[in-house]
């Protein structure tokens, strides 16, 4: 069924999500490149070989690992799957796609869960792609299965009990059924995951030997079949790790990450690259999707094209007419500091609060009082102090673990060229105002400059 704007405010109700991403055709996508500040997708697509201006591949990438960051909600899920429809061609990528968060469960992930379902996800795209992988090259894999997991004593039951369903007997479908029951079974919270876990990281030389042994044969037969001429991995939903686990994962753990060799992007955390430089030692390229910029650093100017970027993602989702006026449409945008999510988080607390048939300014005062408070929950007398320093002088460096926390916590936001500012609803809060710059800077600007 077509996406149509929302003509009530009961159809926006119905309709308004803010943890959805978007598909590369869905009509609610907004181009927000240009309203980004400076910056563009070319540090990301020129070290895979690929010219952003022809979409042309001008040579093969050997094995690149990049981490695409930026904040929760910022808009990297719904880049990443146009970026997935961008390069899902037969003269640049085959492309494997895994979303952790459909796949895996978030809140108790390993590197060893990624790299089972990267390998199920292989294997699905391959049958459905109907490409053939000689046997040979498919022995590893089973090998450690058989060995590692079938006999080891704390795991043979959980392996009877996955190939009991499994009907294949051996091949392409047998693994392709075996990898996927192994993934179900990790993100339903197998009473096995943990002994699985200890297995494959005992194991860990043999099942990437096994792993590395498909990803070349599959890349052989993808080039030979003329369906791409090398395969590219992008891993969507690891930016939701917590701090710690996201350290587990991108940093300590990276090692095993790095065993396997081909192109890879993983979607990252922001405050991740600010941790002692840990992570750009270990890949090697580092790319940031920055806040759209709703104003200049020193906060007396707009930048028209982050307002007309952000009214338009109101605008493809509710009817001009269903708010009041545009200055209201405004105030919710200068509030939500350019961050995409939570434009929509304030667009569901406005509907919430509407009386009538129309959010007015009134509901949209509401909702962003309700919005401030979801952050005043994560905020202390010190990141109020924090937060006004760091707005006060923006030009000097605050990378310190506590910045670091606000910026994962959202309630300080990163715009391009290394800019951080408050989010606008914390700037509402009693505990910031107390503490606020003495000369009355980084107001929130209610209307744009057209």
């Amino acid at each position: 069924m077509a996406y149509s704007v929302a003509k009530t405010i009961w159809d926006l109700g119905e309709q308004l999500s803010f943890d959805e991403p978007l598909n590369a055709d869905d009509e609610r996508f907004v181009h927000t490149e240009s309203a980004r500040g400076a910056f563009s997708f070319n540090d990301l697509l020129k070290p895979y070989g690929v010219d952003p201006k022809t979409n042309e591949m001008r040579f093969v990438p050997p094995g690149v690992y990049s981490l695409f960051c930026g904040h929760r909600g910022c808009g990297k899920s719904t880049e990443l799957r146009r970026l997935h429809a961008r390069l899902e061609r037969p003269e640049l990528f085959f492309v494997v796609f895994l979303d952790v968060l459909k796949e895996l469960d978030i809140n108790n992930l390993s590197y060893t869960d990624v790299l089972l379902a990267l390998a199920k996800t292989l294997i699905a795209r391959i049958e459905k792609a109907r490409l053939t992988i000689a046997p040979v090259h498919l022995h590893k894999l089973e090998q450690w299965f058989s060995e590692r997991i079938e006999k080891h004593e704390k795991t043979k039951e959980y392996a009877a009990e996955i190939k009991a369903g499994v009907d294949a007997k051996h091949g392409i479908p047998f693994l392709a059924e075996l990898f996927a029951k192994l993934t179900t079974s990790f993100k339903l919270g197998s009473t096995y995951k943990e002994e699985v876990r200890t297995v494959i990281r005992n194991s860990f030389s043999e099942f990437a030997d096994g792993f590395q042994q498909l990803i070349d044969a599959a890349t052989d037969e993808v080039t030979s079949s003329g369906k791409g001429r090398c395969i590219l991995f992008i891993v969507d939903g690891t930016d939701r790790l917590s701090g710690d686990d996201s350290d587990n994962f991108f940093i300590r753990d990276a090692h095993q990450l790095l065993q396997i060799r081909g192109n890879f992007i993983y979607c990252a955390p922001i405050h991740l690259i600010y941790e002692n430089n840990q992570v750009q030692q270990i890949f090697a390229n580092i790319f940031k999707l920055p806040m759209i910029k709703i104003e200049e650093k020193d906060s007396r100017r707009e930048n028209p094209a982050g307002y007309s970027a952000m009214q338009e993602i109101v605008y493809r989702r509710a009817d001009k007419a269903l708010f009041d006026n545009k200055q209201t449409v405004d105030y919710l945008i200068a509030h939500s500091g350019g961050h995409p999510r939570d434009l929509l988080h304030l667009l569901i607390y406005a509907f919430k609060k509407a009386e009538g048939e129309l959010i007015d300014r009134p509901s949209a005062e509401a909702a962003v009082k309700e919005l401030a408070t979801d952050y005043r929950r994560t905020l202390s007398k010190e990141d109020f102090q924090l937060l006004c320093e760091i707005d006060d002088t923006p030009d000097v460096t605050h990378n310190t673990v506590e910045a670091r926390k606000l910026l994962y916590h959202l309630a300080l936001l990163e715009y391009n060229s290394y800019w951080w500012r408050s989010h606008p609803v914390v700037r509402t809060l009693p505990g910031y105002l107390e503490c606020r710059p003495k000369d009355g800077s980084y107001e929130i600007s209610q209307t744009s400059g057209d």
